[in-house]
């Protein structure tokens, strides 16, 4: 009996209540199109972020903001300022954006509306946060393909795009390799080894780059003294440019000099080893005496005085006494003689003739 009062009871309630809501309408003409409609997201407990986007002409108002899937608010507002979209983001007071956190514009599915996607950054503890009123620039801020820019890459890479450039370059490889099996082993094996040298060689690679960072260093160190050397060297080449011709004539009588010489030697060979082999000889018996040829020398200078002085006299009276001299008249008469001034005379004489041999030949006199 309860149970079938109160179903009555309920029902007269509805009854009222539906004829209540048509008085209503009818008196005051309200349609369901002109009911509000709850705004998606929003909630008292919020707060705005502004984020600076090149282009945001697909975003539509009320947009969804989301982290990770989850909305976490909606797009306010949207406004053009230095041909940039500035877009209000109204956030739930609970999600805490750290700075660095970006946004992005992108789409659920390919006809579907484009949404607001919020990225974290990975953040240590105590990270500032962004605050009501705070703005992502445009490095904050991108945008994802659209379904439009898509279906262009598609067609771009598929007409005359990517998959062109693949069968062309296949083609040409084939080109290039057909036939040639073994000389393409070759070449593998071939730069195999080579790479295999330069790991080898890394070690010593790596001591010259070292090397070079030695020099390069120690030339940054004397760049001072190298630039007063380099001010130096225009005054150096202005200095032999001036003795150029100065130089030139040197090196011409160096040159004509060399080349009398050497003309000497290949047409008088044998006169100048003749000369030079005597004057070996002569050495080698100046070397045998001994002390022997100084103490004649010393003798003769005290026999030179007494010998003058006789023969400016009227008499002749000499007094020497020799001895120890070994000479070639007292010991081997048949073959030797006396040694005297004309020995020395043809000596210096053949001396004399050889230089003047070598002065003909250089000033030409003689060629």
């Amino acid at each position: 009996m309860t149970y079938r009062m109160s179903i009555k009871a309920r029902r007269a309630l509805i009854a009222v209540a539906a004829a209540a809501g048509v008085g209503i309408t009818s008196g005051c003409g309200l349609t369901v199109e002109k009911l509000p409609l709850p705004k998606p997201g929003q909630s008292d407990d919020s707060y705005t972020l502004h984020a600076v986007f090149e282009n945001a002409l697909n975003l539509p108002d009320q947009a969804k903001v989301k982290i990770g899937g989850s909305e976490v608010g909606v797009v306010s507002n949207i406004r053009t300022k230095n041909f940039q979209a500035i877009v209000d983001l109204t956030v739930d007071k609970s999600i805490e954006l750290p700075k660095g956190s970006t946004a992005e514009l992108r789409q659920a599915t390919p006809l579907g509306d484009v949404f607001i996607a919020m990225s974290k950054p990975q953040t240590q503890p105590g990270t500032e946060l962004l605050h009501d009123g705070d703005t992502l620039t445009l490095e904050d801020t991108s945008a994802g393909a659209t379904v439009e820019q898509l279906l262009i890459s598609v067609s771009m890479m598929f007409n005359g795009g990517g998959i062109a450039s693949l069968s062309k370059l296949g083609s040409e490889l084939d080109s290039i390799v057909g036939g040639r099996g073994p000389q393409l082993a070759h070449l593998i094996t071939e730069m195999t080894g080579v790479i295999g040298s330069l790991n080898e060689n890394s070690a010593n690679i790596d001591g010259v780059l070292n090397q070079f960072h030695t020099l390069a260093g120690t030339i940054e160190t004397r760049h001072n003294e190298l630039g007063q050397v380099a001010d130096t060297l225009p005054n150096m080449i202005g200095a032999i440019a001036e003795n150029n011709q100065a130089i030139g004539d040197l090196l011409s009588k160096l040159s004509t000099t060399s080349a009398a010489l050497g003309d000497y030697s290949n047409t008088s060979g044998q006169q100048l080893g003749d000369l030079l082999d005597n004057t070996h000889q002569l050495m080698n018996a100046l070397a045998a005496t001994g002390d022997q040829f100084g103490q004649l020398l010393d003798r003769l200078q005290v026999l030179t005085p007494k010998a003058a002085s006789s023969f400016r006299g009227n008499s002749f009276a000499v007094y020497a006494t020799a001895t120890n001299l070994d000479i070639s008249a007292l010991t081997d008469p048949e073959h030797g003689g006396l040694q005297d001034l004309n020995d020395l005379q043809d000596f210096a004489g053949s001396i004399i003739q050889v230089l003047q041999l070598v002065q003909g030949r250089v000033t030409g006199a003689g060629r």
